[in-house]
């Protein structure tokens, strides 16, 4: 290859996407190219953050490149590599990519949660220290990226609990463009698809980082569902009474199972019974907001 032209890789993410047509091999192309741009913002912008811990401007020019390669064959996937330009951040080409993929990985996991009413700084920059001890690439990665433009070692952790807060407000329109095919064309995406640090963005969680609400995404759980009301079984949007509420909140069924004739979702509504559920809650402001249900139990 000439010399030139030959890329130096300095990190990698795979993405997937699952469910609808994503699993035939298919996704809507004005949705997968937003997506690809969302991600390519997003990637970028973090891993100059975990280089410099810095977060760049809008409109500035990072020294980072973000490449695509062919994925190989399976549920809809995308490759993306990050590569330096012009030399910037050379040490880190090589021999530190492990820890950076690594490091880039767990940021975008606490930008996640952030975005969706987890997150907590304090657990990440444990986390952190902890793999550095453990690590000796991460450590070196660490002295001579991130605190190269702050002396003080000691003002690290101040640091990142200043501008972490930064690059999740600058982070969030990156990753709703990211997100665009969720919902639509497939029901989930997963960045770091494979690896042992994947973050699954679920449509639970799609919905609360596109909300400009206080939304909140809660851990999966059994629901006991009283009755089911004005089921689509083409979008999964429906209506349901859980036990021992009068009110309706809002649902919509993501399982695969609503595809079938004869389906416990459609029985239920039918015959006017209840349902126990496996579900994702969302709040808003607090409140029962939208039941992401993923399985039926009974």
């Amino acid at each position: 290859m000439d010399s030139i032209n030959q890329i130096r890789v300095a990190a990698e993410m795979p993405i997937s996407y699952q469910g609808k047509q994503a699993d035939q091999h298919y996704i809507d192309a004005s949705q997968f190219s937003r997506s690809l741009a969302g991600s390519t913002r997003l990637y970028t912008l973090i891993g100059h953050y975990c280089l410099t811990l810095e977060v760049a401007p809008p409109r500035k020019q990072i020294p980072l490149t973000c490449y695509a390669r062919p994925n190989k064959e399976g549920s809809f996937e995308a490759f993306l590599a990050l590569a330096h330009v012009a030399n910037e951040y050379q040490m880190f080409a090589d021999v530190y990519k492990d820890a950076l993929d690594w490091l880039i990985s767990k940021v975008m996991g606490f930008v996640k949660d952030s975005l969706t009413g987890g997150g907590c700084v304090k657990e990440l920059i444990e986390v952190i220290k902890q793999q550095a001890k453990d690590s000796a690439d991460l450590n070196t990665l660490l002295a001579n990226g991130l605190t190269t433009a702050h002396a003080d070692v000691v003002r690290l952790q101040e640091k990142l609990i200043e501008t972490l807060p930064q690059l999740v407000a600058a982070a969030k329109p990156s990753y709703r463009a990211a997100l665009a095919p969720v919902g639509k064309s497939c029901h989930s995406m997963t960045q770091f698809a494979g690896t042992d640090d994947e973050i699954l963005i679920s449509e639970a969680e799609a919905m609360a980082i596109r909300s400009d609400a206080d939304m909140e995404v809660g851990a999966a759980a059994e629901f006991q569902i009283e009755r089911i009301f004005g089921l689509n079984v083409k979008t999964g949007l429906c209506r349901v009474q859980l036990k021992d509420q009068s009110i309706h909140v809002a649902g919509q069924v993501v399982d695969v199972e609503l595809s079938i004739p004869n389906n416990a979702y459609s029985k239920a509504l039918n015959d006017h019974a209840g349902l126990k559920v496996r579900a994702k809650p969302v709040f808003k402001d607090g409140e029962l907001h939208r039941l992401f249900i993923s399985e039926s139990l009974s």
